[in-house]
């Protein structure tokens, strides 16, 4: 028997086993599965107990604030995401002055609504 935990952010389904796990729960199997052996090879599940447990959730938790990309440089696709994170009203305004794709435009134009109401 063994004891497995989802370390990822979401719902885990393991149909297989039968299984639906919340982020952080652990669950004891008799035996583990194919899926639950893939998954544990993919990082999504740890066996407790294991180093891999300990060590995993680490790189998921940041304190510094992460440099954003230069939008330029991306896809539009690429940007849009990028825009969908941003929440600083200024970050916004310089993207706008030097952004030329009008879907990204767009996007930027929408993000600043939502983070500032839409005042300059």
């Amino acid at each position: 028997m063994i004891t497995i935990k989802n370390i990822r952010p979401g719902i885990l389904v393991i149909p297989d086993a039968g299984l639906r796990l919340t982020p952080g729960q652990k669950v004891e199997v008799n035996e583990p599965t194919k899926q639950i052996e893939g998954l544990i090879a993919s990082g999504h599940l740890a066996r407790v107990g294991d180093a891999d447990a300990q060590e995993k959730p680490e790189p998921m938790k940041t304190t510094e604030p992460v440099e954003a990309p230069d939008l330029s440089k991306m896809t539009a696709q690429q940007a849009i995401a990028s825009v969908a994170e941003m929440d600083d009203p200024e970050r916004i305004k310089a993207a706008i002055e030097s952004e030329k794709r009008r879907s990204v435009l767009d996007a930027l134009m929408k993000k600043r609504e939502e983070v500032g109401g839409g005042a300059e």
